[in-house]
Order: structure tokens, then sequence, then C-alpha cells
């Protein structure tokens, strides 16, 4: 099922930056960015159940623009939960991620603040510690974003990342299932250098 699903998206991921060729010269394009953000994760106890509660904590991430629609990126994530659910236990979940950018289009163009749309495949590592995360503590698992988010561009180099939305796979041992339907929120900013047009 999963692999089901990771190849709808990555067929869909493909198929809007093709559609996208005859439009690359509409927007700005820079070689690369490094952002910093904020992130939400909304994730579920450790015996699989929907007892979910939430995580806070933040994200650097990195992207290399390797055509005018497509970039590469990098992606090392910390967040944290305190007394989960009462529990008086922890949970810190790390991660480490790489994938691809699709920059989609933007018919509405009007300017150097315009608003930039992109869609994202992330795959890596994550890994979990504290006592919230039960039989998945210490443990490092496969994990797997997918979503896409809006980059506002302000002004020399610097936009700031209005919002990303990424349903988010993690399969840390749990007593049940071993399986997680995570929802990440992420806001930040981002800084852009090596303009290419």
């Amino acid at each position: 099922m999963k692999a089901i699903a990771l190849a709808v998206v990555l067929l869909f991921g493909a198929t809007v930056a093709t559609a996208q060729s005859a439009f690359m010269g509409q927007q700005p394009a820079y070689r690369a960015d490094v952002a910093a953000t904020y992130q939400w994760v909304r994730t579920n106890t450790p015996n699989g159940t929907c007892n979910c509660f939430a995580l806070s904590g933040g994200s650097v991430s990195g992207s290399w623009r390797l055509t005018p629609m497509v970039s590469g990126v990098v992606d090392l994530s910390l967040d944290h939960a305190s007394n989960v659910l009462g529990s008086g236990e922890s949970l810190t979940l790390s991660s480490y991620m790489a994938g691809p950018r699709f920059r989609l289009l933007q018919s509405w163009q009007h300017g150097a603040h315009t608003p930039e749309p992109y869609a994202q495949i992330l795959l890596g590592a994550a890994h979990a510690g504290g006592g919230a995360a039960g039989a998945g503590d210490r443990s490092n698992v496969f994990v797997a974003r997918a979503g896409g988010g809006m980059d506002l561009n302000l002004a020399r180099g610097f936009a700031v990342r209005l919002f990303q939305v990424d349903y988010y796979l993690t399969d840390f041992a749990n007593d049940g299932n071993n399986h997680q339907n995570n929802l990440l929120v992420e806001t930040g900013l981002v800084y852009r250098w090596s303009r290419l047009n």
C-alpha cells in the first residue's frame, strides 16, 4: 500500500513538473536556498490509537535548483513534546530527509512579491527518544513526507515560508500496527542566492 501511494505521488510530481515546461520563464529562479522554520507535528500514542498529541520544534533545510522547475532538498528536523497526554513522559523526534521539490504553475504572477507554491516528496530516516516512544524508544526507522507549501518573496533574496503542510509517515514500533500517520505544518524564513535570470 505504501509503495502504491508513493508511486502515485511521484507520478503526480513528475506530471506537474513536465506540464509546466512552457511556463519556465515566468518567475525568478534562484540557484539555491536555505530555510529555518518552526514545525508543529500531530502524531498518535505508542499503541497506534489516536489519542493524538502535538510536538513542536524546527527544521533547517536547503535546496539546490536542478532545473528551472525542480530542486533537490535536504531537510533536518527536531521536534519535542513534554508530558505527553499527562503521562509525565516526553518524546523527541529527529529526522534526516532528502528528495525533490517541484515549483508549481503561477498564472497569477504580478511582480517581485509573488507567491511561489511548491510540492515535494522527502524520504529518509528518523530517530525517536523518550519514554513516550514506548517500544520505539531509541530506534531509527524509514520516514516519508509528501505535501507542499507556499513561499512569498520579500526583498534582497529573502522570502517568508507562509506555510508548508505535509503528510508525514513514520514506522516506529508501537506494540500495535508499527505505523504512524502524522501531519506536519511549518512556517519560517528563507534566504536565496545566485539568481539565475
